[in-house]
């Protein structure tokens, strides 16, 4: 069962940009690539819990600022390091990005 969420305008985030959104306990880090193409990943880093909305976005290869570690915004797979970023669903309804938490 999905349970969208709206969180911010699109206009919220610059192309190539990223914004934390934060619902109860999570904090969700959202990416926006060329395109409009929206990821969403945990704003924590797996390693040691560092804010990935702080990392370099090559592509949808998200680096981790302070231990290089490397994930994948498709689907939260760990490039460089040993563990997965999670992943949420997200969506873009009529110029608002909407997470399905």
């Amino acid at each position: 069962m999905s349970d969208w969420t709206p969180a911010f305008p699109l206009s919220a985030i610059p192309s190539g940009g990223a914004r934390v959104f934060r619902h109860k306990r999570d904090q969700v880090a959202v990416f926006r690539l060329e395109g409009d193409a929206l990821y969403a990943v945990d704003n924590r880093c797996p390693h040691e819990g560092y804010p990935l909305v702080q990392g370099a976005l090559v592509d949808c290869v998200l680096t981790c600022s302070f231990h290089n570690y490397k994930f994948d915004l498709r689907d939260g797979s760990c490039l460089k390091g040993d563990e997965d970023v999670r992943t949420w669903p997200v969506r873009l309804i009529d110029g608002r990005v909407e997470l399905d938490l």
